[in-house]
């Protein structure tokens, strides 16, 4: 054996060692995310099982009107809101467009003067 071959036994054995010292410093905490995350997991198993039994029994059509109904039930307040709000303004725009209309029928209907009127020369 040569002096490089053992220099890089010896780099290897090194990093080994240091890999080594990573792992046995890291898992605790390694040992501490499984723990923390492990009802996290259960609870997805649970939601998985549960839906695979929902939809063979042929339950996710009313599942789904389900969870319409209840998120209407929250957004009801304020869908109420926002038409409480922009009630006033709708009243009043539509107020608006109607005088505007009335004003512009009115306006047709009314003639101008004879020596306003412009005729041209080919019309007489």
């Amino acid at each position: 054996m040569t002096n490089a071959n053992i220099t890089r036994t010896e780099a290897v054995a090194n990093e080994n060692t240091a890999k080594n010292v990573a792992l046995f410093l890291a898992a605790p905490f390694i040992g501490l995310a499984y723990a923390v995350l492990l009802p996290f997991v259960g609870i997805a198993m649970l939601l998985v099982t549960g839906t695979k039994a929902l939809v063979a029994a042929g339950a996710l059509g009313y599942a789904r009107r389900l969870v319409k109904d209840v998120a209407l039930l929250i957004a009801a307040p304020f869908i109420g809101l926002v038409y409480a709000v922009t009630f006033p303004f709708v009243g009043i725009a539509m107020l608006l467009w109607t005088a505007v209309e009335a004003l512009t029928a009115n306006l047709a209907k009314v003639q101008a003067p004879a020596f306003l009127r412009i005729t041209p020369a080919y019309a007489a």
